[in-house]
């Protein structure tokens, strides 16, 4: 199991926990530093463990307290996802375009990207078998083939039944 599936699944107990008030009573009191309760209960003594068993609560001798590592891993993880969306990687899930850029600029990036990912040098290819390769990245197909011609990128046949590979890059 990944680093980020572990910590989402530990953010899944989380919230499980947040979701007993017991739980999320002790948590509070840990929190605003009131400490749990002495001495704890059977199933308070269960809850911190429980707590403590997802990450979150610790006991470091004289009490409980908050243990930061999983939140500095939470945030280490946004942060790397982050910068792998940079560039054109921000408008993508996946392969999944998820929207289209609204400066010109960044949405000619986005349709070359996807341009060189469906067609090469040379081929042509009929209007179906062009929708059926951008439907991969996006179901709005007519949006991207016009984006496309109207950026350069690919050039419509004459007679409309096949497109190539524009000249602009």
């Amino acid at each position: 199991m990944s680093e980020q599936q572990n910590t989402a699944e530990q953010w899944i107990q989380v919230a499980a926990g947040l979701k007993n008030p017991s739980m999320r009573r002790l948590l509070g009191a840990v929190l605003s530093g009131q400490g749990a309760p002495e001495p704890a209960s059977k199933s308070e003594r269960k809850d911190l463990e429980r707590w403590a068993s997802i990450g979150l609560l610790r006991h470091d001798g004289s009490g409980w307290a908050l243990d930061d590592e999983l939140l500095e891993k939470t945030l280490a993880s946004a942060s790397a996802a982050k910068a792998n969306r940079s560039g054109i990687r921000r408008f993508f899930d996946g392969h999944r375009l998820q929207s289209l850029p609204a400066k010109p600029a960044d949405r000619h990036e986005v349709v070359l990207y996807l341009r060189n990912a469906i067609i090469g040098d040379g081929e042509e290819l009929r209007e179906e078998q062009l929708n059926e390769r951008l439907r991969v990245f996006h179901p709005d197909v007519a949006l991207l083939r016009r984006y496309m011609v109207d950026h350069g990128l690919l050039q419509r046949a004459a007679d409309g039944t096949g497109y190539r590979m524009g000249t602009v890059s």
